[in-house]
């Protein structure tokens, strides 16, 4: 029996995959499950996970991928596709073998930067495991020692050793020693999340790398609350609700279930495709899903009624004729209209799972809601995990709100609060100073071309976008409104146009409250009007 460091995962076929690894590995081999790091690259954070790590003596490491899939094929050009649960095919834009290949790479990288070496100190490959799956087809020269499937599942510890052996390279195993292995696991096991103050763009960072990780980290746990069929989950901004949806997404699609990633706020679906290109197209906003079974149906752009009222009541009288979903989640429940809830929740199967996520605080529309429509169970998340210590106590202060920091988050530095006649010119300079990882993003309580940054698309160097593709891109700043950044983060966040909640229509205690806790680094509010500096403490 191997040694296994690490808490037992909660994926069903990942669990059956550690059953066969415990059972068949010698005693002398390590397991280290759901393994996570962070990969500084080029001024960019990424991070990474793998379902599994196996470090075997004197011979190498191997990074597992566990897939639920029950059947797949790989065609002569190398795509991949998998069979969803109503008999129809999708291709994987990435396919597995790609994805354990980076996986692999990166982790590498991520300790020879560690241990300061340019070669690693063994042999290294990867290996994905269909616990349940079977292959329908699979080119002729396919290098089958990276896939394991069901009928391998008895023959794990032969499959493991085998993809080292085809990536043997003349007493690179040898040098895998015992010492090695103990090095990598201390630095595997159990990651420390250092506090430091952000002072500089460096530091800026190293913060947002690490908030990113320890979100991840701490919540792996709550992976298994998906395995209840109607659920709710209700918490503050940066509790983590988004990361638990779409990890339960990747793993609904991986199990080749027929599942739905909807959002009210047209910008987060946006963003949400963008960053997860391999799920884009399960990741919907509401007018878009909905008109999608109204090819023929005339846009009323701007028509509230149309769209929370309308659009819904003919979803709901068509259900009956649309094909079924196995699994719904939805994120910004709070902003959704009871009609648009009704109608997604008769596009579900009858044994279908249903997720709800929201944050009543948030609640920029005016829903008018305060429960979760169709959840049986209601599970609440009370730590702010985005947002730096300093940064969340602010909020707190600015709205009379009591929101924990996780322990662990970085201290980070207070916000910036200053007066000044130009704006636009301020959020410029900050812009420039602040510009590197994790992004910059302006916002205001209005759009674009009716506020303070009307015209000025280039200063001091950078370039201003309202396309969200283009946040965190170098060079570039993102400027949206307050509303349409709900649910989006960026490393820096400056507020323009601000002022005192409920003078204005356009901003309100929610807009102030979803524009400070999209920061995860940094946070500057400027206004024109020294009352409202002041008001804020400067």
């Amino acid at each position: 029996m191997p040694k296994v460091i690490g808490a037992r995962p909660v994926d069903r076929w990942e669990n059956e995959v550690l059953k066969a690894l415990i059972h068949q590995l010698s005693e002398d081999w390590v397991v280290l499950p759901s393994v996570k790091w962070t990969l500084e690259k080029n001024g960019y954070v990424r991070d990474g996970e793998a379902d599994f790590v196996v470090l075997v003596p004197e011979s190498g490491m191997i990074v597992v991928e566990v897939k639920g899939s029950k059947e797949f094929k790989v065609l002569d050009d190398g795509t991949w596709s998998r069979r969803n649960s109503d008999g129809s095919w999708t291709q994987l834009k990435e396919s597995p073998p790609e994805q354990a290949t980076r996986n692999m790479h990166d982790l590498v990288g991520c300790l020879r930067e560690r241990f300061g070496c340019t070669d690693f100190p063994g042999r290294y490959g990867y290996l994905v495991v269909y616990p349940q799956g079977e292959a329908l087809s699979l080119p002729t020269m396919f290098d089958e020692s990276t896939i394991a499937t069901w009928r391998h599942m008895n023959q794990i510890a032969s499959r493991l050793r085998r993809t080292l052996d085809r990536r043997d390279k003349p007493g690179r195993g040898n040098l895998f020693s015992k010492q090695v292995i103990e090095s990598i696991v201390d630095h595997l096991k159990d990651r420390s999340f250092q506090i430091q103050k952000v002072d500089t763009e460096e530091d800026v960072d190293t913060d947002f790398g690490k908030i990113k990780q320890l979100t991840r980290q701490q919540f792996a746990s709550l992976k298994g609350l998906f395995e209840l069929p109607n659920v709710a989950v209700i918490g503050p901004a940066g509790s983590g609700k988004t990361v638990l949806g779409i990890w339960r997404l990747k793993a609904l699609i991986d199990e080749g279930q027929r599942a739905l990633y909807v959002c009210f706020n047209r910008a987060l679906a946006e963003a949400l495709q963008w960053t997860n290109p391999d799920h884009a197209e399960y990741i919907f906003h509401i007018d878009k899903l909905f008109l999608s079974f109204f090819p023929d149906a005339k846009q009323k752009l701007g028509n509230s009624e149309f769209h929370r009222e309308t659009l819904p009541g003919m979803v709901i009288d068509k259900a009956g004729e649309l094909a079924k979903y196995d699994a719904i989640l939805i994120d910004e429940g709070q902003d959704f209209s009871e009609d648009q809830i009704i109608a997604l929740h008769d596009l579900l199967a009858p044994k279908g799972r249903w997720a709800f996520l929201a944050d009543w605080r948030q609640d920029l529309y005016s829903a008018g809601e305060s429960a979760p429509i169709g959840a049986e169970v209601i599970f609440y998340l009370h730590y702010n995990c985005r947002n730096t210590i300093k940064i969340n106590q602010a909020t707190n202060t600015y709205l009379n709100t009591k929101i924990d920091s996780m322990p662990g988050m970085p201290e980070g530095t207070s916000p910036i609060v200053e007066y000044t006649k130009d704006q636009g010119k301020r959020a410029w300079e900050l812009a420039r100073q602040w510009s590197g990882s994790g992004g910059v993003a302006i916002l205001s309580p209005f759009k674009y071309e009716n506020s303070v940054m009307k015209g000025q698309k280039v200063g001091h160097g950078l370039r201003l976008s309202t396309d969200i593709r283009d946040l965190g891109k170098e060079g570039t700043v993102y400027f949206s409104t307050i509303k349409s950044f709900k649910g989006i983060e960026a490393a820096s966040i400056i507020v323009v146009e601000l002022t005192i909640p409920g003078q204005n229509r356009a901003f309100t205690d929610e807009d102030l409250y979803v524009a400070c806790t999209r920061a995860t680094s940094r946070l500057a509010l400027i206004s024109s009007r020294k009352e409202v500096a002041k008001h804020y403490g400067c």
